[in-house]
């Protein structure tokens, strides 16, 4: 993944009613950019036009994030995500970003970006998510279509946590009656052939049950509301972006 250095960790604000719009070739090398691009990104239009569109990808933004929005948009679907982007002078900007392939017929020719504003609530969590994600510290987390999922065995476990959260006093008997039920199972298989990983699942899966999750950790906390807000004002929109070279 291309890294744009320097960088300065100074945010760089975008006015009220700003909207980024840009288009690329099939190779993702820039062919049209509105003024608010210009104004957002800091660069000229003759250093942006033919330029490959990662030019104002920033190196905070997870590899997944843009692996993510490849794989989606190859598969002919819409993507939409939080992007932090690097200014010419290293400053920073965040947008939600949207992109969608531009068709003549059914050929696609290119990809259009439209970008806006993103709130304070936003940045925030995408912020902290993506360092998360970029040091190894958000397990079970995945970037789908530009939102953040939990994924594998933890999102399996934390069902069941959930199950176990809003049972009434009876369904936590039966599932506690059911939990012995496959102790003792486990007890007979290792009668016969041990194995401590016969033994241990059905023990292992009902403490996890009964703890509710609280392992699972705040980043999947913060999947939970981001997942939430992608149906509404968060990472939604009208236009999605696609592009292997595109940096939002």
């Amino acid at each position: 993944m291309r890294t744009n250095l320097p960088v300065t960790q100074k945010e760089f604000l975008l006015r009220d009613g700003l909207t980024i719009v840009s288009k690329t070739d099939l190779k993702g090398r820039i062919t049209y950019i509105n003024e608010d691009f210009i104004e957002a990104s800091g660069f000229q239009s003759s250093e942006l036009i033919g330029q490959p569109h990662n030019l104002v990808r920033h190196p905070d933004m997870p590899a997944e994030a843009f692996a993510d929005l490849w794989r989606t948009l190859q598969a002919g679907r819409p993507w939409t995500g939080l992007v932090k982007n690097r200014r010419k002078d290293g400053d920073h900007y965040w947008v939600v970003a949207n992109a969608t392939p531009i068709r003549e017929g059914s050929e696609v020719v290119g990809y259009m970006s439209v970008r806006t504003r993103p709130t304070r609530e936003q940045v925030e969590m995408a912020e902290d998510l993506y360092a998360r994600i970029r040091e190894g510290r958000a397990p079970g987390i995945s970037v789908i279509e530009g939102k953040p999922v939990k994924t594998g065995g933890l999102a399996r476990i934390n069902v069941l946590s959930k199950v176990w959260t809003h049972a009434s006093v009876g369904g936590k008997f039966s599932m506690l009656g059911a939990l012995a039920a496959l102790t003792v199972a486990g007890s007979v298989v290792a009668s016969i052939k041990p194995d401590p990983l016969l033994i241990s699942w059905p023990v292992v899966t009902g403490a996890l049950m009964l703890w509710g999750g609280r392992a699972f950790g705040t980043a999947h906390h913060q999947a939970d509301a981001l997942g939430r807000r992608s149906h509404g004002t968060v990472w939604s929109g009208e236009f999605r972006r696609r592009g292997r070279c595109l940096g939002a």
